[in-house]
C-alpha cells in the first residue's frame, strides 16, 4: 500500500467524493485479502499446531460436544470442517481459520462504509486489522478466538445495517451472529451487554425497546446457547465455572496499590495492535467521552459502546490478575475501523496526536508486514532461540515426535501411552491419529477436561503394560514421572527418551518415556 499522509483539515469534507486512490479501491483491497490468506495457507500447512491447536483438534477427532470445559463448542466445528473437506492434519484443522480472514476482512470494509460512507476509511480499516499482530495470529492459529472474532464483526455489521435501514429484521440476523459468537467463548455476553449500553446510551435508538424484532433476535441468540447451557448443567456447570471463575480469582488477595498487571495488559495491546493504532483508538474513546458533537455520530456510538463492557472488564480485571494479551482480540476489528475514522476524519487538536496520526498512516502498514514476516519466519525456520519463551519453537518437529514414539512403543511391543498435560495429551494422541500411529494416548490427570473421549471405567479396560510419557520444554536431564505415578507400586522403570526437533534439526525439547507395569493402587474408575 503506497503511504500517504492524512489529508487536511480542509479537506475533511471533500476528500471522501474524490475519485478513489489505487490503494483504497475494492479490487486492490481484495487482492491484499487473498495474498494475506495465501500467504497463511502457505503457513498453516507447514507449521505444527501449537498446544492449544492440538488439543482443541482433538475434539474434532472425536464425535462432536454440546460443549467442552474449556470453552463452548464453535472452536471444533471449525476444526472438523475442515476436516470433512480435506482430511485430518494441521492445515485441515487450521483452515477456516484462515479463510475467516476473508469473511471478516469483508464486514470490516462493508461496516467502515455503511456507518461512515467514505470507502477510504473502509478501505484503511481492512489493511489496518490485517496487519495487526493480533489479527496475523489470532486468524492462523486455530482456536476459540478465531469464531469468536468472526462472529463479533458479523454482529457488528449487522447492525450497522440495522442502522443504516431502520429494518428491525436486521435484529434477526444479528441474534443469529451473537448466539454463535457465544457458542464461541464466553467473551460475547459483553456483546450483548454493549449492545444494549448502544441502545440506552443513544437516545436515538431506544425505540427499539418496543419492537418485537429486538426480542425475538435474542430469542434467537438465546436458542443457539441452550445446548452449552445444557451441556453445563449435565456437568456440574464445569466450564461456567472455569471461566467465569476468573473473574473473582485472585480477589482473595486483592490490593489497590498493586497495579502491575494493568500495565502489562496495556503493554501486551500496544505489541497487538502496534503503538500507533493503540493510541489512536485510545484517544478516539477519549474524544468520545468527551464531545458530544462525537457521541452523536451514531456510527462511532456503535463501535464504542458496542466494546466499552468488555474492554471496561479486561482493565479491571488486570486490577487484580494477569489477563492474556489474546482475550481482546474480537474487539480489533471494530478498533481497527475506530483508528481509520481518527486518520480520516479527525483532526486532533494537539500537534503530537497529529504527529501519531501522520505517522500511524505512513508507518502502520509496513511495520505490520515487517512485524508478521518476522514472526512467520521465525516459525518456519526458527532462525534465532529467544531467552524467554517463544511460542513458534513448538510449530515445529511433532510429526517427527510421534513417528519416533511409534517406533519406541512398538520396540516395547506396548500400545497405551499415558501423557502428564491436557498440552502432551493433544500433541501425542492428535498427530498418531494424524499419521494412523497404532499408539493409544491415555490422560494421567485433569480428568476433567476430558469429557468428550471414553475413559476408562477402570484398570480392567487398559492394556497394561503401559508408556508414561512426561514433555520437558529443554534436554535437560529426566526429572520423573508425574507424582500420580512415581508412587505406583511396582514403580515405573525409565525406558527411553524421545527428542523433539527443532527445524534446523537440534532439538527443541524432549520426552521421557517410562514403562509401568498394573498398580496395586487403581489409576482409573478410583473415585
Amino acid at each position: 500500500m503506497t503511504a500517504v499522509a492524512p489529508p487536511s483539515p480542509e479537506r475533511h469534507s471533500t476528500e471522501a467524493d474524490a475519485p478513489l486512490a489505487l490503494w483504497a479501491r475494492p479490487t486492490v483491497v481484495a487482492g491484499f485479502v487473498c495474498a494475506v490468506i495465501a500467504v497463511k495457507l502457505i503457513m498453516a500447512g507447514t507449521t505444527a499446531l501449537i498446544r492449544d491447536e492440538a488439543y482443541y483438534s482433538l475434539w474434532a477427532l472425536h464425535p462432536l460436544q454440546a460443549s467442552y470445559f474449556d470453552h463452548p463448542p464453535a472452536v471444533a466445528w471449525f476444526i472438523k470442517a475442515g476436516y470433512w473437506l480435506v482430511g485430518p492434519g494441521e492445515f485441515a484443522a487450521r483452515l477456516f481459520a484462515v479463510l475467516s480472514v476473508g469473511m471478516v476482512s469483508l464486514a470490516i470494509f462493508r461496516t467502515a462504509a455503511i456507518i461512515f460512507a467514505d470507502r477510504r476509511i473502509a478501505a484503511c480499516s481492512v489493511y489496518i486489522f490485517n496487519l495487526t499482530p493480533g489479527a496475523m495470529l489470532g486468524l492462523l492459529v486455530i482456536t476459540p478466538d478465531v469464531p469468536s472474532m468472526l462472529f463479533w464483526i458479523l454482529s457488528i455489521w449487522s447492525a450497522a445495517e440495522l442502522l443504516r435501514s431502520g429494518d428491525g429484521r436486521w435484529w434477526i440476523v444479528f441474534g443469529l451472529f451473537a448466539g454463535l459468537g457465544l457458542a464461541a467463548k464466553y467473551t460475547g455476553l459483553f456483546l450483548g451487554a454493549g449492545i444494549v449500553f448502544w441502545l440506552i446510551f443513544d437516545r436515538r435508538n431506544r425505540h427499539w425497546f418496543t419492537s418485537p424484532w429486538l426480542y425475538a433476535g435474542g430469542a434467537l441468540a438465546l436458542a443457539i446457547f441452550v445446548p452449552v447451557i445444557a451441556w453445563n448443567l449435565d456437568n456440574g456447570l464445569s466450564s461456567f465455572a472455569f471461566q467465569f471463575g476468573r473473574s473473582t480469582r485472585g480477589l482473595d488477595v486483592f490490593d489497590w496499590t498493586d497495579v502491575r498487571h494493568l500495565p502489562e495488559f496495556l503493554a501486551s495491546q500496544i505489541v497487538l495492535l502496534l503503538p500507533g493504532l493503540f493510541i489512536l483508538a485510545a484517544a478516539a474513546h477519549w474524544r468520545f467521552a468527551r464531545q458530544r458533537a462525537e457521541r452523536d455520530n451514531r456510527g462511532l456510538a456503535l463501535l464504542i459502546w458496542t466494546g466499552v463492557p468488555a474492554l471496561g472488564y479486561f482493565i479491571l480485571f488486570s486490577l487484580h490478575s494477569a489477563p492474556q494479551g489474546n482475550w481482546t482480540w474480537p474487539l480489533y476489528a471494530q478498533w481497527s475501523i475506530i483508528g481509520a475514522w481518527a486518520i480520516f476524519a479527525w483532526t486532533p487538536d494537539r500537534q503530537w496526536l497529529r504527529t501519531i496520526q501522520l505517522w500511524t498512516w505512513r508507518a502502520q502498514a509496513p511495520v505490520g508486514a515487517l512485524v508478521a514476516l518476522v514472526i512467520f519466519a521465525q516459525a518456519q525456520f526458527q532462525l534465532v532461540r529467544l531467552p524467554f519463551s517463544d511460542q513458534t519453537l513448538a510449530m515445529y518437529g511433532w510429526t517427527e515426535a510421534a513417528a519416533a514414539l511409534e517406533t519406541e512403543r512398538r520396540r516395547a511391543g506396548i500400545d497405551t501411552v499415558l501423557a502428564r498435560g491436557y498440552g502432551l495429551y493433544g500433541y501425542l494422541e492428535t498427530y498418531g491419529r494424524f499419521a494412523d500411529h497404532g499408539y493409544r494416548v491415555l490422560p494421567v490427570d485433569e480428568f476433567h477436561r476430558y469429557g468428550f473421549i471414553d475413559l476408562p471405567e477402570n484398570d480392567d479396560a487398559v492394556d497394561w503394560p503401559v508408556l508414561v510419557a512426561v514433555h520437558l520444554d529443554s534436554t535437560d536431564p529426566p526429572g520423573g514421572p508425574p507424582p500420580s505415578i512415581a508412587s505406583a507400586n511396582p514403580p515405573p522403570q525409565w525406558f527411553t527418551r524421545v527428542l523433539r526437533p527443532a527445524a534446523d534439526g537440534a532439538p527443541a525439547s524432549a520426552i521421557d518415556l517410562y514403562r509401568l507395569e498394573r498398580p496395586e493402587t487403581p489409576l482409573f474408575g478410583s473415585d
